[in-house]
Formats: structure tokens, C-alpha cells, sequence
């Protein structure tokens, strides 16, 4: 199945704030459920060990995400005193609130826009991006790693999406998934539950955005083909499919680090 450049409500700047903040919060609420921030924890160790490093710069955060999670388990293990900043071109102010309140002295955020194909050079550290690398076409997709690239921070891309039909069959099932977490959402607003429940606004559009990003996602030959020009003696990638542990899940990495 070829790529297909569907479009995603949550892209476009016209987009209504309240529902795509909404939407960013049932991902980070599912991305908890599927445990993608087991996947990461080795990697980011990995990477945070190489660079000498206990920062995260988590790129396109939407509503936080997995990266919350992540810096739990980092913060509970042998990494300590972790730390996240989270960054988005569309930042999310409430959530990034929220996340500062959830993981004081842990969690910070940038309240202006943050472009991930120019981090400004202040911040350094392990940049991540969780579901977040099939939003952008292949030309973008490679400006975000050369950018890690050429100020040599390690850069790690987590995607559960994946091109098939099995893949947007199962993201089809949002429409069911949305009622069923909604009401872990935070904030519970009572829009959101009536553009749930009364009329189901919120699950069409996360059972929209979720066929449509199957369709955008990348494969690992795809992607070994984005960073391949990029690849030089000091600065290396490699990209995985990693299997969620206890379950059938994968997720698909992108990991580039630079060589000491």
C-alpha cells in the first residue's frame, strides 16, 4: 500500500483549539494504555548514556503524551533527577500546565512555538517525538533529523501507527475508543463530553485522524530511506520495529545518535 497524504483535522491552524486539544489528550490517555513509553525507556537510557545527558526535549508533545510516562519510569529507575521539556509548533498551554502540576521539578515546558526542524540551539538534550513523525512529508520529516544531526543531540521517533489494513482498521475502533476514555481526560470539560456522547463530534474526528495517519505513516524501509543521506562517521541511525512487551503491539523507532 502506497502512502497516502490523507489529511488530519488536528494539522490545520483553523482547526477549533478546544477540539484538538480534546483529541491530543484522548492520544496521550490511549499512548498510556498501549504502553509505548515501555518501548522507549531502553532507547532513550541508551541515548541519554551516550550524550551524558538526564535531558529530554520531547518535540510535537500535542497533550503530553507518552513522554510523561517515560520520565515516571526514567525518574523511578537508575537516570533520577530526569528531566522533560515539552515543545509544539501548536503548543498546548493547558496540558502543558497540567504536566508541570503532574511532575513538578521533573516537567517544563516552551509556551511559544517550537519549529523541529530548527531547535534552538538552548535546547539540548535527548529530543523525542512520539506519533508525531507521520504528520510531516518526507522532505520535513528528514529536515527534523538533519537538524539533530548537525547540532549532534540524539533524536528518538516512536510511531504505534502503521500503513496496512489491519493497522487503519484497528485506528477505525477509536470511534469506539473515544467513549470508553474520554472520562480520563483531563480536563473534563463539558464539551467535550456532550461532542462525545450527545454528538459524537470527538470520536469522528480521532477515528478520522487515526485512518489518516495509517495512511501517512512511514514503513522502516521508508524511513531507513529518509536518514540514509544523513548517515555520516559521526552521526548514525537506525530504525527498528519493537514489539510492546506483554502485548501484540509494535512500534515503529527511528533512533539517531551521534558517535563518539
Amino acid at each position: 500500500m502506497p502512502r497516502i497524504g490523507a489529511p488530519e483535522l488536528e494539522d490545520y491552524p483553523w482547526f477549533p483549539a478546544r477540539l484538538r486539544d480534546a483529541m491530543t489528550g484522548f492520544l496521550r490517555v490511549a499512548s498510556e494504555v498501549l504502553r509505548m513509553s515501555a518501548v522507549a525507556e531502553p532507547l532513550v537510557r541508551e541515548a541519554m548514556a551516550a550524550a551524558g545527558t538526564r535531558r529530554i526535549v520531547d518535540l510535537c508533545s500535542g497533550g503530553g503524551g507518552p513522554v510523561l510516562s517515560l520520565a515516571k519510569r526514567l525518574h523511578a529507575g537508575s537516570v533520577g533527577d530526569v528531566s522533560v521539556v515539552l515543545t509544539d509548533k501548536f503548543p498546548n498551554l493547558g496540558a502543558f500546565a497540567r504536566a508541570e502540576k503532574e511532575l513538578p521539578g521533573i516537567v517544563s515546558s516552551r509556551s511559544e512555538s517550537v519549529d523541529a526542524t530548527a531547535v534552538p540551539p538552548n535546547l539540548d538534550g535527548v529530543r523525542t517525538i512520539f506519533n508525531a513523525l507521520h504528520h510531516l512529508p518526507p522532505d520535513l520529516a528528514r529536515a527534523v533529523f538533519a537538524d539533530a544531526a548537525a547540532k549532534r543531540q540524539p533524536i528518538l521517533s516512536f510511531e504505534f501507527v502503521e500503513r496496512s489494513a489491519q493497522g487503519a482498521a484497528l485506528a477505525s475502533l477509536a470511534f469506539v475508543g473515544a467513549p470508553v476514555l474520554m472520562p480520563f481526560v483531563r480536563p473534563r470539560r463539558l464539551d467535550n463530553f456532550a461532542l462525545t456522547y450527545l454528538l459524537p463530534v470527538l470520536p469522528v474526528a480521532i477515528a478520522w485522524d487515526g485512518v489518516a495517519s495509517c495512511l501517512r505513516s512511514y514503513s522502516v524501509e521508508e524511513l531507513r530511506e529518509v536518514v540514509a543521506p544523513l548517515e555520516r562517521a559521526d552521526y548514525m541511525f537506525r530504525v527498528e520495529r519493537r514489539r510492546v512487551p506483554w502485548t501484540m503491539a509494535s512500534v515503529t523507532c527511528v533512533v539517531g545518535m551521534p558517535v563518539t
